[in-house]
């Protein structure tokens, strides 16, 4: 999620930007052109902080330029992994002799696509690899290694994996997202409504694979200028998969009570068990019925029906500032507090008694309030258009969004001029366009369709030499992250960097707005082995704080607007001044490659899952619902927004000038990207991989309900008759026998159960310990470098419990240190008191 909230703003004060209905930023944008804006912008810090510390690189020279990929998968995940590097400048080579087969997808994969920015070879033509830098191949494809290359293996599971190693590596996409939960954890709805099981047709593990591939690989690149070595690297589909159901799966014990996430289910307290089973049957009878009843969980973060009967969708519940202000902007804040609500800070112990009655978290709810304030909400925006209240609430500052498809998503003019979306010079239609950019290679040359050539060209950048010094374990040993996000896809972004060798220090907040689920629990997981500090920014000592921790980092990573990053002295121009080396990182909601009239928007995961047509696929036009709460776009974001940072880390010390960057990603960008197979027009899925009664691609290649649970067989027929009375055990040994590849379909629990005590090379479910707050997480198994997945990471520290250390490292004293803390600039574990 992308949650620009700083903690340093008060939610009582006026509109930001309180205009009239009719003119919004994005509509003074749109009237301020292209040229009126780069006049604006000449002579400003802005042009010269793009320009600054990149004299030895002519403008507009991508990171990769240079570099020589020949790319010999036939995978999703293998010819991704080339596209992004294509993307990025690198040389990347295919053989084509005609349209490719689809190999792990039941939708053929789109040539012009996938092929875009390449050069393509007749068969054989590039049998010699030797002059190329990095090879993508398919499983356990013979190559013989060049000590400087870099080979990308992708596979299915990880070798080794005795319970998944029958899966070959180019498997259906389906069978691997029944093993990790993508078929049953992806509804918030569907166990309530009796659909426990509800078939995805996004090809998820594979998007997730050839994104972390890339990472792997363009971190090795890294590494490679210190030594002249390359190295090989596998990627597991599987395991990209479970990259992204850490928030789905993890466990907790230890945390204070008021830190405690809140478990909703079972009956909601003031419902009797007949109101309930009345209105759950009701919900699975009719749609409108069942929007209603999700807007009693979720008001906040559920679509309603405007005047124009249009979706609109609010998006405030992960936040408490937005859940106010989107309150006192409807005028309905003192119709709210009427209900019985209370708005005070979670965390503060004192307030635990009010935890299902306070707004300062609005995902621990009660049933009887969020009816309520459903009620209210509903009432009002019936008053207004849809595009109406994206206007007024944008203007307010709160995120919303009008409910759109895909191909709403493909035609909207202002994702075309952001670069989201782009044509191709000879192609029809458009394209997705680059997830990735940076100012120094920015303005970036045009993205080109395929081209032939008939003979693999001479190689015209020397081969790098070796040093006669080794590669380190992890390819990041030595470099340093600023971490200053929070919730979801920023905190996985900088957790990968941890991943990969880098160490990391989070610095939080001292008035976090995320409900503690959100912002501890979550932490479990993405912020394994980094250090934690609390700090108050509005004080000067702990704003003085964060810039010393950020004059000494390699990448500064930001989920903030730009106007938030220069309060904080941590934009491209401060950031500049007093760490001109310094990368910054900042993952947006709707940013592109291009300034565009989203620019400054505000989202979260869900919000960006309704612009982009992703609830809309899963849920239906009746009955749009999330596509997973914190598994579809907030990890891929993560992880694009950590390739846009080894990329420019690339770029840097390739340069070895010393000068820093600015490089970005979004939440739109990565949902875009999770819907690359369906770019094209006329291929619409069949009814039965759409909405929320989807049971798979045909009527036997899908999921089969049996007495125990539930399979996914790759059946040529259907075989309910066979499978009969049979147990799932019993079901898939039939299918075996039958020579049809078949799955059990597993919860993320089941999935975590299964391997706690019975881990594989690809799936560990691990325990891990600190200061008496113990969780469990899947292991990081998405990379392995030479064989070897990453060691096992320390816990997550308890927040706030490492700033002692951190001050120390700066120089600070014992007794610095205990002032500091004393005075409230510098914050105690969890936000103790005392």
């Amino acid at each position: 999620m992308f949650d620009s909230e700083d903690g340093g703003a008060d939610v009582t004060q006026a509109p930001r930007e309180h205009t009239p209905q009719t003119t919004t930023r994005r509509d003074a944008l749109r009237g301020l052109g292209v040229g009126a804006l780069a006049a604006a912008l000449d002579g400003s810090s802005a042009v010269a902080q793009m320009a600054q510390g990149h004299r030895e690189v002519q403008p507009g020279t991508p990171p990769l330029a240079g570099i020589r990929v020949i790319e010999r998968s036939n995978l999703l995940s293998g010819r991704l992994a080339g596209l992004l590097l294509a993307d990025q400048g690198a040389e990347v080579f295919v053989e084509r002799a005609g349209p490719t087969p689809a190999a792990d997808q039941r939708v053929a994969l789109d040539d012009v696509y996938f092929d875009r920015g390449k050069i393509a070879l007749p068969p054989g033509a590039a049998a010699d690899a030797s002059s190329a830098d990095v090879v993508i191949v398919d499983g356990a494809a013979q190559f013989a290694r060049a000590p400087h290359q870099i080979l990308v293996r992708i596979v299915a599971a990880l070798p080794g994996d005795e319970p998944y190693g029958h899966l070959p590596h180019d498997c259906s996409e389906d069978l691997i997202k029944a093993v990790v939960g993508f078929f049953t954890n992806m509804s918030v709805s569907g166990p309530i409504l009796n659909r426990p099981v509800i078939y995805t047709p996004l090809p998820l593990p594979s998007v997730y694979c050839g994104v972390n591939g890339t990472v792997a690989t363009v971190s090795a690149l890294v590494d490679r200028l210190r030594t002249g070595l390359g190295r090989e690297i596998i990627a597991s589909r599987l395991a990209g998969g479970l990259s992204a159901i850490g928030a789905l799966s993890i466990t907790s014990e230890g945390l204070p009570d008021h830190l405690e996430p809140i478990v909703i289910g079972d009956l909601p307290p003031g419902t009797t068990a007949e109101q309930f089973h009345t209105f759950v049957a009701d919900a699975i009878r009719d749609p409108e019925r069942q929007m209603w009843l999700e807007r009693r969980f979720a008001p906040f973060s559920t679509p309603c029906r405007a005047r124009d009967k249009r979706w609109i969708l609010p998006m405030a519940g992960p936040n408490a500032r937005l859940s106010r202000r989107l309150l006192e902007a409807m005028g309905l804040w003192d119709q709210a507090l009427a209900t019985g609500v209370v708005f005070v800070n979670p965390y503060d112990p004192a307030n635990i008694a009010n935890a299902r009655r306070n707004l300062g978290d609005s995902l621990s709810l009660g049933f009887t309030y969020t009816s309520k304030l459903a009620d209210l909400l509903e009432a009002a925006f019936v008053t207004r258009t849809a595009a109406e209240w994206e206007r007024f609430l944008d203007s307010y500052g709160t995120a919303s969004t009008i409910m759109m498809t895909w191909e709403e998503w493909q035609r909207d003019a202002d994702a075309r001029e952001a670069g989201v979306f782009v044509e191709i010079p000879g192609t029809e239609g458009v394209q997705i366009g680059r997830t990735n950019w940076m100012r120094s290679a920015q303005p970036y040359v045009p993205l080109l369709a395929r081209r032939a050539a008939s003979t693999l060209p001479a190689r015209t950048a020397p081969l790098p030499p070796a040093t006669g010094r080794a590669n380190a374990r992890l390819p990041l040993e030595g470099y340093t992250v600023v971490d200053m996000t929070n919730v979801l896809a920023g905190p996985s972004c900088t957790r990968m960097f941890v991943e990969l060798g880098a160490a990391v220090t989070r610095v939080d907040v001292m008035d976090p707005q995320q409900p503690p689920t959100i912002h501890v629990l979550w932490s479990g997981e993405n912020s394994v082995d980094k250090g934690s500090i609390i700090l108050d920014r509005r004080k000067p000592e702990g704003l003085a704080i964060i810039h010393q921790i950020t004059e000494r980092a390699d990448i500064v990573c930001c989920n903030m607007m730009d106007d938030q990053m220069g309060r904080l002295g941590v934009d491209a121009a401060s950031l500049g001044e007093r760490n001109p080396r310094a990368i910054g990182l900042q993952i947006t909601a709707t940013c592109g490659e291009r300034h565009g009239p989203r620019h400054h928007d505000k989202g979260y995961d869900p919000s960006i899952q309704g612009t982009t047509g992703l609830m809309m696929r899963f849920g239906g036009s009746e009955t749009p619902t999330f596509h997973g709460f914190a598994s579809a776009v907030d990890y891929l974001c993560g992880y694009l927004g950590t390739l846009s940072g080894v990329l420019a880390l690339y770029a840097r010390e390739r340069r070895g000038d010393g000068r820093g960057d600015w490089a970005e990603t979004s939440l739109c960008n990565a949902a875009t990207l999770l819907q690359l197979l369906f770019q094209r027009s006329g291929g619409e899925l069949p009814a039965s991989a759409r909405g929320q009664l989807a049971t798979g691609m045909t009527a036997s290649e899908r999921v089969y309900q049996l007495g125990d649970g539930w399979i996914f067989a790759q059946a040529p027929r259907d075989i309910t008759a066979e499978l009969g009375s049979r147990n799932r055990t019993d079901a898939l040994a039939w299918c075996a026998q039958q020579n049809i590849p078949a799955v059990p379909v597993q919860t993320c629990k089941e999935l975590a159960d299964r391997h706690r005590e019975h881990p594989t090379t690809t799936v560990k479910f691990e325990k891990r310990e600190s200061d008496g707050w113990t969780t469990e997480c899947f292991a990081p198994t998405w990379f392995a470098f030479d064989g070897k997945t990453q060691p096992r990471p320390k816990a997550a520290s308890r927040i706030g419990a490492d700033g002692p250390a951190v001050l120390a490292e700066l120089g600070y004293g014992r007794a610095e240190v205990e002032r500091l803390i004393s005075s409230g600039a510098v914050g105690r574990t969890e936000w103790a008191r005392s």
